[in-house]
């Protein structure tokens, strides 16, 4: 017998969410104690919950869903993985249609997803074509084995930046007890992350201080793998962060962001921040990388004068409902 039930956020729940997650996903792997964790800090200012598909009592699929800021409080941003042994029974289409009844409590007038360009996403992105869907943006993915890099090819750069006043600090081991640190974090996060192409009739938003703080202390205490930002004359200039998965794949980082305030660009700091931070991440012994960027983001050209490879591109899809 097929159900969708509620969840309930049990640790069984978690541990079966990880398995279905770890049947899709091409290139990474969820740990259920990850996943309650995140469930854990969420922003519960926001309506986000999951629907589960049973067969027998047996999850075979979930869907993910959650209700937008301010500006997007009406978009869906959703997430739907389902045991490839179950695939063409139409049981994509229940998780999508009960989603659809469960979002009129915010009036959503917009859906949004993101599937990978590999065959694992191709019956997701079936249901996305036959439902009108339409792809927003395409986002350059890309892979590296920083060993291979040669890092003292760039001391020169990072000597060049300190001589103009432009010195790079690890924010978590140098830099937390700086009056203001955080604060001024946030601030050029959001100042450079403005500039960061989004997908079409999707507003970038800036989340409140205190989730900030909240997701900030939880990627320092559990996923921490570096984050160095630039400075000069006290001002903060350029960031980069990346994250690793300890429980999962501790030799794989993944990059949060990375950014330049518009006065400081072209200066080789974006390079320079990626290099510190690689040095920072072999002393870990972690030596893989993964990055993004939108299709039309420039900074797809550092990463590959870098030695980053392509791997499956991400796809974003939207619809107005």
């Amino acid at each position: 017998m097929i159900t969708i039930k509620n969840f309930t956020a049990t640790d069984n729940e978690f541990i079966d969410l990880s398995r279905i997650d770890n049947l899709v996903n091409h290139d990474s792997i969820n740990h259920p104690d990850d996943d309650k964790n995140d469930w854990k800090i969420r922003d519960k200012s926001i309506i986000r919950d999951r629907l589960l598909l049973y067969s027998n009592d047996i999850l075979i699929g979930v869907l993910y869903y959650s209700q937008g800021r301010e500006k997007n409080h009406r978009t869906c941003f959703y997430t739907l993985h389902l045991d490839p042994d179950y695939n063409n029974k139409g049981y994509r289409k229940l998780l999508y249609n009960k989603m659809i009844n469960n979002i009129k409590i915010f009036n959503c007038n917009k859906l949004h997803t993101n599937i990978y360009n590999h065959i694992n996403y191709s019956e997701h992105k079936k249901l996305l074509d036959k439902e009108g869907f339409k792809l927003v943006q395409t986002n350059r993915e890309y892979s590296c084995d920083i060993r291979k890099i040669d890092l003292k090819k760039y001391y020169p750069l990072i000597k060049k930046l300190e001589l103009r006043g432009i010195k790079l600090y690890d924010s978590k081991y140098e830099m937390k007890n700086w009056s203001g640190h955080y604060q001024k974090l946030e601030q050029l996060c959001w100042a450079y992350g403005k500039d960061i192409p989004m997908p079409e009739g999707i507003a970038r938003e800036r989340e409140p201080f205190e989730e900030f703080i909240k997701n900030q202390e939880n990627f320092e205490e559990n996923y921490y793998a570096a984050e160095i930002i630039a400075v000069k004359n006290d001002e903060y200039i350029g960031s980069t962060d990346l994250e690793y998965y300890p429980k999962t794949e501790p030799q794989k980082a993944w990059t949060g962001s990375l950014g330049v305030i518009k006065k400081f660009r072209r200066m080789g700091i974006a390079t320079a921040l990626k290099i510190v931070a690689f040095e920072k991440l072999k002393e870990k012994k972690i030596y893989e990388v993964r990055t993004d960027n939108e299709i039309n983001n420039p900074m797809y050209k550092i990463n590959e004068s870098l030695g980053f490879k392509p791997v499956p591109f991400s796809l974003d899809y939207s619809k107005e409902i």
